[in-house]
């Protein structure tokens, strides 16, 4: 997307000249009329200017808040990758490039929430390092898309209360 500016005095100047009209009323456009560019802009450019990674520093509370329904247009129309993990926004975009697990886990999960698969394979560690420097905000209302399984540590669900021994 882009910004176009006509420029009027060479359409008027063209279009008075082709008819020896002398009036500017209504000037009509000439097909040859001239428009300077000026500025180009992406979607995603637009947002990612809205939303910049933040100070490592920052407490995820004082993160600026993103809408859920602007974390699923960014993600869905545009080239910027966003996940969402415990209610945080984090633009993967360039991570995803350097991601041990690859780019396509990561791109799974494009405007929606992870948090529960990305806890079973990361400790705090990882985000404290890696994930710190990627957000960009907070929301509320990214929906998992997938149900999470109860675990199991032997023969009972982790966290279940053996009723025997109370």
């Amino acid at each position: 997307m882009g910004w176009l500016r006509l420029n009027r005095e060479h359409a008027i100047s063209l279009s008075a000249s082709q008819d020896n009209s002398t009036s500017y009323d209504k000037p009509a456009l000439h097909k040859d009329a001239i428009s300077s560019h000026i500025e180009h802009l992406h979607a995603d450019e637009t947002e990612t200017r809205l939303y910049p990674a933040v100070a490592d520093t920052l407490p995820d509370d004082q993160l600026p808040f993103i809408p859920a329904h602007t974390v699923l247009n960014v993600s869905s129309g545009s080239s910027r990758i966003w996940i969402v993990i415990d209610n945080i926004v984090y633009d993967c975009t360039d991570f995803i490039f350097d991601h041990p697990g690859g780019s396509t886990v990561i791109k799974s999960f494009v405007g929606k929430d992870c948090s529960w698969q990305f806890w079973r394979f990361h400790t705090r560690e990882h985000m404290k390092e890696f994930g710190r420097k990627l957000r960009i905000g907070r929301t509320e209302g990214v929906k998992n898309p997938f149900k999470e399984p109860a675990r199991y540590v032997g023969l009972r669900r982790l966290g279940e209360v053996d009723k025997e021994w109370d």
